[in-house]
């Protein structure tokens, strides 16, 4: 508002009022001119920024693919983020469950921001209020938009200061069930993370969690070396109360993975125990269905499950399991996993989900040591559909003659249609023909 005062009274001509009128009209047009004129601004700066981490993000997907190990992936994001004109440092950590504390794995653009801070993610300490304790805690990407303001940065604001950082974001970095560590992206900039630029960003974590899964898969596959680890729980059916009577031994053979994260457990068991399983299958949240198949003397059956913790932890860090059974009550797992791996991942999950659970052994070894072949290194070059088909094929008769399981029924659990799985089966059989006849031929 615009006016003039005195302490005399006095009359305003009409000129004096229109004057007045006119000067507070130039002065609101002004500043809403300047108004507009700043809204323009920073709606340019948020474009940029926005035209900025969308070409960092495909830059990123684009370089991850060609990298070879799990290092390799998180330190060329990094790098990527941090080289970006919108960001100024970005750094990846993962949990030591021991100590609750957060670890640093890699980190690019400034030095010695990390080198004091100390983040958990224990809900009971104020060091783990931050973007990046709630990331772990929560599995969802958390922002800060001005950290010099935030109470819940108040452990690290100086550093923050000190350093320019002015907003922050935490993106999990997760594939399937599994959190690989956090992403931590800093800005000079208050409210970097929001909007459109928040939703671009969120995709780097499922980038991230997929490239390290599929590495870490392609590892133990081409590796001789493994890490075995061998499990026990007693009286599994008491500590799941499931009241059923002693079973004959049943096996669980071969794990294939089929969408998302869904497996098939192909075994064999006896005919008495099929009530057994069909017991299970209603007791246990993540078994889903049961189907059996005759055998003479034996039953086949193909157990459906869906997010079982421990499996998805195995597959997760490109593990397998040759070898399960349940037999006088007791369950045994034998887990194989790449040395490279973090195996406490593993030993922590299994005392999660089963706390009677006893690690009888662990050790390193050759998986020939038993007259076992590693996995052709032609199946690395199948997709994890293309593999799935043809494990699932495989394990359920299909290629006997005549056949066990016709082509609509294998569709069937592996959830797609039929014409879909003969395309992805007809690929994967064109892949190990091509790589078995070309050695052939090269020899």
């Amino acid at each position: 508002m615009l006016g003039t005062h005195d302490t005399e009274s006095a009359r305003c001509s009409d000129h004096d009022v229109n004057f007045v009128q006119s000067v507070a009209n130039i002065l609101a047009s002004a500043i809403e001119s300047h108004g507009h004129e700043r809204e323009l601004v920073r709606q340019r700066a948020e474009l940029v920024a926005l035209d900025n981490i969308n070409q960092v993000v495909q830059e990123i997907t684009d370089a991850v693919i060609d990298q070879s190990t799990r290092d390799e992936i998180e330190t060329t994001v990094c790098e990527r983020l941090a080289s970006a004109d919108s960001y100024s440092f970005a750094w990846i950590g993962d949990v030591d469950a021991a100590t609750e504390t957060v670890n640093l794995r890699t980190e690019a653009g400034v030095k010695g921001y990390l080198d004091d801070i100390t983040i958990t993610v224990d809900p009971d300490d104020e060091r783990s209020k931050g973007p990046t304790g709630r990331a772990f805690r929560t599995g969802e990407v958390q922002t800060l938009h001005e950290l010099s303001t935030d109470g819940r940065y108040d452990p690290w604001r100086s550093a923050a200061k000190e350093y320019g950082f002015r907003s922050s974001a935490a993106i999990p970095i997760v594939h399937e069930s599994t959190t690989y560590g956090v992403l931590n992206v800093y800005a000079e900039r208050p409210k970097a993370f929001e909007g459109h630029e928040r939703d671009v960003i969120v995709q780097l974590g499922e980038i991230i969690g997929h490239a390290i899964a599929a590495v870490e898969r392609k590892r133990a596959l081409l590796s001789d070396e493994v890490v075995e680890l061998q499990f026990q729980i007693e009286n599994v059916f008491e500590s799941l109360d499931i009241d059923v009577p002693e079973t004959d031994p049943i096996r669980l053979e071969q794990t294939v993975p089929i969408a998302d994260d869904d497996y098939i457990f192909f075994g064999r068991t006896t005919p008495e125990d099929i009530d057994t399983l069909e017991t299970m299958v209603k007791a246990i949240p993540f078994y889903e269905s049961v189907t059996f198949r005759d055998n003479g003397d034996e039953t086949m059956f193909e157990l459906q499950v869906s997010e079982p913790p421990v499996l998805s932890t195995i597959a997760s860090l490109g593990g397998s399991v040759p070898e399960a059974v349940i037999e006088d009550g007791d369950y045994r797992l034998t887990v194989h996993l790449s040395p490279s791996v973090n195996v406490r991942e593993v030993i922590d999950k299994m005392h999660e989900v089963y706390p009677d659970a006893n690690l009888l052994k662990r050790r390193q070894r050759s998986i020939r040591d038993h007259g076992k072949p590693t996995v052709p290194e032609l199946l690395t070059d199948l997709t994890p559909r293309q593999r799935s088909a043809l494990e699932t094929a495989f394990h359920t008769g299909f290629f006997e003659w005549p056949r066990d399981t016709s082509g609509e029924e294998v569709a069937a659990l592996l959830d797609v249609a039929p014409p879909t799985f003969h395309q992805h089966l007809r690929k994967a059989e064109r892949k190990v023909f091509e790589s078995v006849y070309s050695s052939t031929t090269s020899a």
